[in-house]
């Protein structure tokens, strides 16, 4: 019995003194981002591109094969959170443009018929953060 309590003494200090001294664990990856399309326009929206802010490409039709029809949503979810532009095209060639979206978990984007009218005559670009366009260290000069 003596044995046994020393051994179960012995393993306890050693596991603490191990334990002590190592690093907290890092703290777990935020949750992927979503985003929530919303068709209130009467029409059916057949393309919607989501890039990162800043790319020179849109990427893929995220709505291929999966027009979304009026007084409908559809989702994009297991998106990196971060920065991004969103494009929807309303029917029939307008585009509509959200820049530097701060992507997270559940954004929604609300496409009315408001929006249709704005992207008819080319006034339905938003901004809905301040996009970088780039980074460099300060330079003073005192001339």
């Amino acid at each position: 019995m003596k044995v046994m309590r020393t051994a179960m003494l012995m393993l306890t200090s050693t596991l603490a003194a191990t334990t002590a001294g190592a690093a907290p664990p890092p703290p777990p990856p935020p949750p992927p981002a979503e985003v929530v399309l919303v068709n209130l326009t009467g029409e059916t929206i057949e393309q919607l591109y989501i890039s990162p802010c800043g790319a020179r490409w849109w990427g893929p039709n995220q709505l291929a094969g999966a027009p979304l029809w009026s007084s409908r949503r559809f989702n994009i979810s297991n998106i990196e959170p971060g920065c991004y532009d969103l494009m929807v095209i309303i029917p029939p060639w307008n585009e509509c443009i959200i820049s530097g979206a701060a992507l997270r978990r559940g954004m929604v984007w609300k496409i009315t018929r408001s929006t249709v009218v704005q992207s008819v005559f080319g006034d339905c670009n938003m901004t809905a953060g301040v996009a970088s366009s780039g980074r460099r260290p300060w330079v003073w000069s005192d001339r």
